[in-house]
């Protein structure tokens, strides 16, 4: 009897392993979802701030724009590629193992795209109209890009040295990047996770606006450059580099002092995002194959499918084995 409950378990193991790997989202869906999530963040905040440059306004309605873009986004597209929009984010997922190196590499050049087009957009809606008019076509509205374009030394409100810049753009970046990740191992209470995140980007950026005009986002910054004045492109470097080691803190922090053993994160290709409809008929399904087997208290184990995106790091529980479920039955 033992014998039969084994085979049975195995064989719904396969079976939730083969129905999930077949909902799991494609590559291109979760990339095509990291483009548009990353052209409403850059699109919604960056048309916030320039409406409120044009007002005289601070830049707390732009910081709260990012940061419910970023919710909105989140909602709609982080149960298909994980919500990053952000190649920081990407890179500190990547570290913390909840994503593939190369997956992550294609992610980056999605957001990239994402925040091109939402700049771009921006930047052909605006060019004719007249409170950006100058002498020189589009030098009007290429000096406003100049002023939402992150920068340090005479680029800053505050004149903010290099390293100065640099080593608040890392803090504030491995700061957010903890809430993410953090935020990834919630198991109840999911629907606070886009808010959490939202506004911790809100709050993080209206500290930065006077240092570095807050950047957390390379994808963000390298929107604006192809913009704007060449001193942009020249000073765009910082705000690829410090994020990048702000989001490493993050993810080499988290994989060192949070992720214990035997909840670190299994590396299989091509996940499935965790607590679908479909994971949930899953369950339903192998407890019906299990009751109607000969073995009465056999438990299913958990399938080995790693999560690869939206709620990063769950912890994990081994499966049980089938010595396991042999010795409890005797």
């Amino acid at each position: 009897m033992s014998q039969v409950s084994t085979v049975n378990s195995e064989s719904v193991v396969e079976s939730e392993n083969e129905i999930v790997e077949s909902k799991a989202p494609s590559l291109w869906a979760r990339l095509g979802a990291e483009v548009i999530g990353t052209f409403i963040l850059v699109f919604g905040g960056l048309g916030a701030a320039m409406w409120g440059g044009l007002q005289g306004a601070s830049q707390i309605p732009s910081a709260l724009a990012f940061g419910l873009a970023l919710v909105v986004a989140a909602i709609a597209f982080g149960q298909v590629s994980g919500g990053h929009f952000n190649p920081a984010v990407t890179l500190g997922a990547a570290i913390a193992g909840g994503i593939k190196w190369l997956h992550g590499l294609y992610y980056v050049i999605a957001q990239v795209i994402g925040g091109l087009l939402a700049a771009l957009i921006l930047y052909v809606t605006l060019v004719r109209v007249p409170a950006f008019q100058t002498p020189t076509e589009g030098g009007g509205l290429s000096s406003f890009f100049g002023q939402l374009a992150n920068g340090f030394d005479d680029h800053s409100q505050l004149k903010l040295p290099m390293l100065s810049a640099a080593l608040i753009e890392i803090i504030a970046t491995a700061v957010f990047v903890s809430v993410i990740l953090a935020v990834g191992r919630l198991k109840s209470n999911k629907a606070v996770g886009p808010f959490a995140i939202g506004l911790s980007l809100a709050v993080l950026l209206t500290v930065l606006g006077p240092f570095t005009n807050g950047s957390l986002n390379p994808a963000r910054s390298t929107a604006v450059v192809f913009f704007t004045d060449g001193w942009a492109v020249g000073q765009l470097w910082l705000f690829w580099v410090a994020p990048l080691i702000g989001a490493a803190l993050a993810g080499l922090i988290y994989r060192g002092f949070i992720v214990t053993d035997g909840d670190a994160p299994r590396t299989v290709a091509d996940a499935a995002p965790l607590e679908t409809e479909g994971e949930q008929e899953l369950a339903t399904v192998a407890e019906g194959q299990l009751a109607g087997s000969q073995a009465t208290e056999a438990a299913v184990p958990e399938s080995t499918v790693n999560q690869e995106a939206r709620d990063f790091f769950d912890g994990k529980t081994s499966p049980k084995s089938a010595d396991e479920a042999k010795s409890k039955e005797d």
